[in-house]
């Protein structure tokens, strides 16, 4: 297991050339559901558990927790994928390889030990892998529920991320937080891991029928892009009309 290496001028260094790149490649990064996360227990373990679509869903985790949140938070990262972006570590990614159930049971643990003192998050993708939006089922392993059990008291959050063109050059970059809850670990790992899996679509489905119906006006703008040539292009018509 790889452990994280944070380092708090290097935070802050990349987190400005990660706004930059996010401004750069989205139109604009869209929230919803902040609200239920600015009041959650800063106090108790925080967990957030995702969906894993795209490559950028560390860097918007890192962008929500550093600049949005003010989180000090860690991400559990495939190993392959950390030793492949070595940087994440400075940023609070730690490896996991599932493949090893006991680099697996270790990973559990250095990330229950995490939550040694406030404010501290965890973001993590049950999935293990990148697979597109819209797969059924999500397929996820048990991992972050025998976190949840080993953690005790957690405060739990489903975040489904979408990455849509609407309208637009570049395209948008669209989280929903769920409700946060409470993990009781009540059941087996197996059941309890269903349950996760279950509330992580339910959210996922209700943003892709939110996007259809309605675009994105139920989401909140927390970063702007660049201005997209589309844009640029009808300023410039209009100036012309005029």
């Amino acid at each position: 297991m790889i452990p994280a290496k944070k380092n708090r001028a290097i935070e802050a260094l990349l987190a400005s050339m990660n706004r930059r790149m996010l401004r750069r490649h989205f139109e604009g990064v869209y929230v919803s559901g902040s609200e239920g996360v600015q009041m959650l227990d800063r106090s108790r373990p925080i967990i957030f558990y995702g969906n894993h679509s795209c490559w950028w869903d560390g860097l918007l985790e890192f962008f929500f927790s550093h600049d949005l949140y003010d989180f000090d938070a860690f991400l559990m990262m495939e190993e392959k994928q950390l030793v492949r972006y070595p940087f994440f570590r400075w940023i609070g990614a730690f490896s996991v390889r599932r493949e090893v159930p006991r680099e697996g049971v270790a990973a559990l643990r250095y990330a229950a030990d995490l939550f040694d003192r406030p404010n501290r998050v965890l973001w993590i993708y049950p999935q293990g892998v990148m697979k597109p939006n819209d797969a059924r089922p999500l397929g996820f392993y048990t991992g972050a529920a025998r976190l949840t059990h080993m953690v005790g008291g957690a405060q739990v959050v489903p975040v489904a991320h979408r990455y849509e063109f609407l309208m637009e050059q570049r395209p948008a970059a669209i989280t929903a937080f769920g409700a946060p809850f409470f993990e009781e670990g009540t059941e087996g790992p197996r059941r309890r891991t269903d349950e996760l899996e279950n509330r992580l679509i339910e959210l996922l489905d209700e943003v892709r029928c939110s996007i259809v119906s309605d675009g994105l006006n139920r989401f909140s703008r927390v970063l702007k892009g660049k201005t997209s040539t589309n844009v640029s292009y009808d300023r410039a018509r209009w100036k012309d009309v005029r």
